[in-house]
């Protein structure tokens, strides 16, 4: 039933599924009538669809003063491609301690974690800006392990972000405190092999055939690491783009 009523929305909005593992193109959203024909899509199967048939979440060590999520412990409306269909408009939250990502049950109560290995990609809108989190499969000379990457540049070379927390206890004198440290791992892809980047060395290491010209426009825009160290990676992965795809 399902399938027959997405296939006449598609039938007559004229979309484009995409094949079993096969990312969708997101241009879609500019098809006519693409983005109308998901919402109705979505509502008119809420009760039943798959995307609601996880195993509950429960957020835990709510009175901490840190929380486990990315961005912001508020529900952010974003979208989700899961299972071999794009979801909008579903309210999300990114628990990164876990690597889990989670969506509000729109008709009664509960929280609902998403079957990682369905989850091709998802978007949210923390502080307005947009972020787009790819899952990736560990495998042999990759450099990936298993999991989410938000996509800061998407190039002939890659930069992607691993958002990570970890969950910490301070046992003081009369309670224990639960805190989340959050800290960022940079990957830059490289002759098809995503490399860890920390440092402007660590960059330049992956630039050795465009060395020169990178350091002279890292000197000339007056580019530091050490103020914002995501921008400088994705600044520096443009420009030698420039320099070696002209």
């Amino acid at each position: 039933m399902l399938k027959t009523l997405l296939a006449v929305f598609c039938a007559t909005f004229g979309l484009v599924t995409a094949s079993p593992g096969q990312v969708p193109d997101t241009s879609v959203h500019a098809v006519p009538g693409a983005q109308y024909a998901l919402a109705l899509y979505d509502s008119a199967t809420t009760e039943s669809q798959h995307l609601y048939n996880g195993p509950q979440y429960f957020i835990y060590d709510s009175q901490a003063p840190e929380h486990q999520f990315y961005s912001s412990e508020e529900w952010q409306t974003g979208s989700v491609y899961y299972d071999g269909q794009l979801f909008n408009q579903v309210p999300l939250l990114y628990d990164i301690v876990r690597d889990q990502v989670v969506i509000k049950y729109v008709k009664g109560v509960g929280n609902v974690i998403l079957q990682s290995e369905k989850v091709h990609y998802f978007q949210i809108f923390p502080g307005g800006a947009p972020h787009h989190f790819i899952r990736c499969e560990a495998r042999a000379g990759h450099g990936l392990r298993t999991g989410f990457y938000d996509v800061l540049y998407n190039g002939t070379s890659t930069v992607l972000a691993r958002r990570i927390k970890e969950r910490l206890e301070q046992v003081g004198t009369s309670k224990v405190t639960v805190e989340f440290p959050y800290k960022d791992i940079f990957y830059l892809k490289k002759n098809g092999k995503y490399q860890p980047v920390h440092s402007k060395k660590s960059v330049l290491a992956l630039m050795q055939d465009q060395k020169k010209p990178v350091k002279q426009y890292l000197k000339q825009h007056n580019i530091s690491f050490k103020e914002n160290r995501e921008a400088a990676i994705i600044t520096l992965a443009t420009y030698y783009d420039q320099l070696t795809n002209p």
